[in-house]
């Protein structure tokens, strides 16, 4: 073969193969496909979004407003979405549709821009580059769903983690005929959920949230599915338990977040003051025992102190433990990594015997851990400079449960008692008619904490992800829960053993060398053989 037909044949080949890489191109733009090697399957359809959409019964329309020629890291964003509403439009059978438009945001005549603001999608600054100068830019990312005379909006798309959950969402509050109700117990010290923006958002957008207002003889309504009880600070009075009582004995489902221990700042030696809500004879009464205890742990999120040269510097706190050990086989918090406690006490789950009551845990300190109990010294300084000993001293118990998880049916803690009657002037007629034990079984999920949800101390997104998958799970809407978190933070580090340490350490040093030195002697052999092989060859 010539030179010629060898330049032939090479330039066939080369043809052939830009030909081939133009087709792939081509159908993959058409056909939609993708392999998904992340943990979590991020950018997969989970089974309940495929449902969700798959179940529209009408054309639903979405408006993807998004500019173009973003700068990073928006640049791939435009494209990112459309790829996944390609996979939502797979599974509609053919009733959800999509369209793009690019609007400039650069001027008032902007017909797109103007549409867009109308559906709640406003623009928003970015940064470009242009001619080796920043220059800010208008630009739009955001989406409206259009549903037989609905619409609901996602008004700004930073990144794609989570989108799915928010798009779910919006198809499924779009095609709801009534939101599940769900009910917040204010007063007595309680959380105010109007106050946690993130968290009242995120559960106004699924649920029918509502503040529940007891006291005077007034009933929790029969419509509230989910009850919240966020970490009341108060005694709470008998004619006040009674209704929360009354509910669970109806079917009612609640959260207790109970915060047993809070700090007090007002001292130079910040001590742990014992909290009385008036809840743990109820409590008990149902299985439910929380410790007046406070647990540290050496896996812990960190507090910022100044240095002795005026530095500010971040230590770890270990009255703050980081939960990673979630009880993965309870579905809603699959997906939940780790979240953050603060000042948080134990819960004894044999407090369940002998009652018609399962119990299981949801959240456990790590292997290192340890309790405080009686008189609570919450100082940093005890836990600075410790040696080993100290620190095995401190934290020398594996896995406390710091939350759980209760199903069963429950008897009433009034049963055989005198209902307690509300006589403040004003009070109406005490109209709810007694119930002894539950007329069907009910879930509630008990944590040693009130304070991880206060967005007021800026906790860790986890944190409220933790929180909003825990009422989903109560109102039996896991499928939106498991969704929530595909994609979150890292999980946290788990402490290892000096032993560990130790070997990681030298194999790192001793490995690597050892490795070359091996290469290169066998590469060293290798050419000392085929040197004695041309030799003897000659």
């Amino acid at each position: 073969m010539n030179k010629k037909d060898l330049k032939n044949q090479a330039i066939i080949k080369l043809l052939i193969f830009a030909a081939i890489i133009v087709a792939v191109n081509i159908i993959s733009t058409q056909v939609f496909t993708r392999v998904d090697f992340t943990k979590n399957r991020t950018y997969t359809l989970s089974p309940i979004s495929k449902d969700i959409v798959g179940k529209l019964d009408d054309k639903m329309v979405v408006k993807a407003y998004f500019s173009e020629n973003l700068p990073a890291p928006y640049n791939n964003l435009r494209r990112q979405v459309m790829d996944i509403l390609s996979d939502y439009r797979t599974y509609s059978n053919g009733n959800l549709s999509y369209e793009f438009y690019n609007p400039t945001g650069e001027d008032q005549s902007d017909e797109l821009g103007t549409e867009a603001q109308k559906y709640g999608i406003n623009p928003v600054q970015v940064q470009v580059v242009d001619k080796d100068k920043f220059e800010v830019k208008s630009a739009y990312m955001g989406l409206v769903f259009l549903y037989e005379g609905k619409q609901e909006t996602i008004p700004f798309i930073q990144s794609i983690n989570n989108l799915e959950y928010e798009i779910t969402s919006k198809i499924k509050n779009l095609t709801v005929k009534q939101k599940t109700v769900v009910g917040y117990l204010e007063g007595d010290g309680s959380l105010d959920i109007s106050k946690l923006q993130q968290i009242s958002k995120g559960l106004g957008d699924q649920f029918d949230l509502k503040p529940i207002s007891l006291g005077l003889n007034r009933a929790i309504p029969d419509d509230v599915k989910v009850l919240l009880v966020l970490g009341p600070t108060t005694v709470i009075p008998e004619n006040k338990k009674y209704m929360i009582d009354q509910f669970i004995m109806r079917g009612g489902n609640v959260a207790w977040l109970i915060q047993k221990v809070t700090p007090n700042f007002q001292q130079q030696i910040i001590i742990g003051n014992v909290v009385d809500d008036g809840l743990s004879d109820m409590l008990l009464n149902y299985g439910i025992k929380v410790e007046t205890d406070l647990i540290r742990d050496l896996q812990c999120g960190q507090v910022t102190v100044q240095s002795p040269i005026g530095i500010p510097i971040a230590v770890n706190y270990p009255f703050f433990p980081v939960i990673s050990n979630i009880n993965k086989d309870i579905t809603s918090f699959a997906n939940i990594p780790s979240l953050t406690l603060s000042f948080a006490s134990s819960i004894d789950l044999n407090a369940t015997q002998g009652k018609d009551v399962k119990a299981e845990y949801l959240l456990k300190s790590s292997d290192k851990s340890g309790k405080a109990e009686g008189f609570f010294i919450l100082n940093l300084e005890q836990f600075q400079n410790m040696n080993k000993q100290a620190a095995d001293t401190l934290f020398n118990k594996p896995g406390y449960v710091l939350g759980a998880v209760y199903n069963g049916r429950f008897k009433s803690f009034y049963a055989g008692k005198p209902v307690p009657n509300d006589t403040t002037e004003g009070s109406g007629p005490l109209t709810v008619q007694q119930i002894n034990e539950s007329t069907k079984e009910s879930k509630m999920v008990v944590i040693g904490d009130a304070d991880f949800i206060n967005e007021e101390q800026r906790p860790p997104q986890d944190n409220i992800n933790f929180f909003l998958s825990m009422v989903e799970y109560l109102a039996d809407d896991v499928g939106l829960a498991q969704i929530r978190s595909k994609e979150s933070s890292d999980s946290p580090i788990e402490d290892v053993t000096d032993g560990t340490k130790a070997f990681v350490k030298y194999f790192n040093l001793i490995f690597p060398p050892a490795l070359m030195l091996v290469i290169g002697l066998i590469v060293w052999q290798r050419r000392n053989r085929r040197k004695k092989e041309l030799q003897t060859s000659k």
